[in-house]
């Protein structure tokens, strides 16, 4: 749309510094459906037919007519239909196999077409590009495939299946429509950027009169987006002030120690700003079309709801473990990972108390793996899930070593100083690890490591030789009950 196009340039260069004029049409896209979602609250919770297909009318004139990818909404169509037919000619494990790899690769296909068209530009940049919603879809679509095999494997062996898989199952008989099945790949509000959710989310929200409860979901809707809106203005602000690119510059080189540590820690706030922008406006839009709705409380009818967030902004800014900060990050990719690749990975015959360290350090690497392969091909993104694979790990012994010693002292002194320091660490670790995702090119990634010392993959090292190989967790757990051993006498 000319006309569009015309007056999102003028706002960019007049009150937005600049920013790339997709992106803002990604943020007017999904403002819009919050008018729309509040069309489809209107639409009877009994004549699903009609909300379906509400949904991907909306959904084409969003990503089709506002945010002009055409492209891309032929490639998802057609994707939509392909995987739908592997799911419904294909049985057994077989069918989330083959779906999994069909998507991905299919996916794959427009990242590496990204990459090529960004090359060949001129200034190195890609406008209109959908392979963010085609991350999303991928998603849902592996993540229904197995939750409709979970379905048949719950008529042979229920006992195997996770309480997740279990309540997200889909039974043979229960299999969903051509036209379902669109209305949940193609839910208006969650198509560009998420959050993504099971076909049970879908089907609830679906099935949902939320009449008597308009209040409540205008309420956190509004608020989510106030959210949103605040962390663009952060993002706008601040975005050319502080950028990863800067960390590989000779400027920055020359800084001091304390100096390039506060540099990059404020830059990882600006770029995770514009995530939190989109993820916050998006998931208020679907919040208040109805998404996160879990059925009915038995004791006394009240409604129930469940957390669609992508992100607890909390945890990320304010985590004191490396851990905290990934459990809050992307929830939505790691709800996907953890339960239909890590955990699908896993030997099936051992349960939580019984995995094996090998094997499950294994699945971590080839999760991280999975989750790099997803993100695309641009060699940042494999350094950094390489070395967040080693980061986890050595998070992992440092907490198991030094969480005891701290919890059974007595001086609250100790503690608080033991959380500070885990989280500058903790914040430090993720926005070094992370500075090969945002610049993308190896050169660029390895100079900014250099500039920073390389202090990260250093510390790792250290604390491997440290604990596995010089023992100093047997030390350390030997002080212990000495301690406590003085303790009781």
């Amino acid at each position: 749309m000319l006309v569009l196009n015309q007056a999102l340039e003028w706002l960019s260069d007049n009150y937005l510094g600049g920013l790339p004029i997709d992106r803002i049409a990604t943020v007017v896209s999904v403002l819009l459906s919050y008018v729309l979602a509040h069309l489809f609250r209107r639409i009877p919770s009994t004549n699903p037919t009609a909300r379906h297909f509400f949904s991907i009318v909306s959904t084409v004139l969003l990503f089709g007519l506002v945010q002009e990818q055409y492209l891309g909404l032929m490639h998802l169509t057609v994707g939509s239909l392909v995987i739908y037919a592997l799911m419904r000619l294909l049985k057994g494990s077989l069918m989330p196999k083959v779906v999994f790899l069909v998507a991905m690769l299919h996916m794959s296909y427009s990242q590496l077409r990204r990459q090529w068209v960004e090359q060949a530009s001129e200034d190195k940049q890609v406008s209109f590009d959908y392979t963010g919603a085609q991350m999303i879809f991928v998603i849902k679509v592996t993540s229904l495939a197995f939750c409709i095999f979970d379905g048949q494997k719950a008529k042979e062996d229920a006992a195997s299946l996770s309480a997740y898989q279990r309540k997200n199952a889909i039974a043979a008989d229960n299999t969903p429509s051509l036209l379902e099945y669109l209305g949940y790949v193609f839910f208006f509000p969650g198509f560009a950027v998420g959050p993504s959710f099971e076909m049970s989310t879908y089907r609830r929200m679906i099935s949902f009169d939320s009449s008597a409860h308009r209040r409540q979901l205008n309420t956190n809707a509004y608020t989510t987006l106030l959210v949103g809106l605040f962390w663009m203005v952060v993002y706008i602000v601040y975005n050319p002030t502080f950028s990863f690119l800067h960390l590989a510059t000779t400027e920055f080189q020359h800084k001091g120690v304390i100096a390039k540590a506060v540099y990059l820690c404020t830059t990882g706030i600006v770029a995770r700003a514009a995530y939190y922008t989109a993820w916050k406006m998006s998931e208020g839009a679907c919040v208040l079309a109805g998404l996160g709705f879990d059925g009915f409380d038995e004791s006394d009818g009240s409604a129930r709801w469940m957390d669609i967030s992508n992100v607890h902004i909390g945890s990320v800014e304010l985590g004191t473990s490396i851990r905290e900060l990934i459990d809050g990050w992307n929830i939505g990719t790691n709800t996907w990972l953890r339960h239909h690749v890590y955990l699908r990975i896993m030997p099936s015959t051992q349960s939580a108390k019984h995995v094996s360290q090998s094997s499950s350090t294994a699945a971590t690497a080839m999760t991280f793996m999975v989750s790099a392969w997803w993100h695309g091909f641009y060699p940042g993104y494999y350094l950094t899930f390489v070395i967040a694979a080693f980061v986890s790990s050595a998070a992992r012994t440092l907490r198991r070593n030094l969480n005891p010693l701290v919890a059974q002292t007595k001086s609250d002194n100790v503690k608080l100083v033991y959380n500070f320091a885990g989280w500058v660490l903790s914040k430090y670790t993720l926005d070094f690890t992370v500075s090969p995702f945002m610049v993308l090119t190896l050169p660029l990634s390895v100079t900014a490591w250099r500039n920073n010392y390389f202090s990260v993959p250093i510390a790792v090292v250290v604390i491997h030789l440290a604990f596995n190989v010089l023992g100093a967790g047997h030390y350390l757990r030997r002080h212990l009950v000495g301690k406590q051993a003085s303790t009781k006498i």
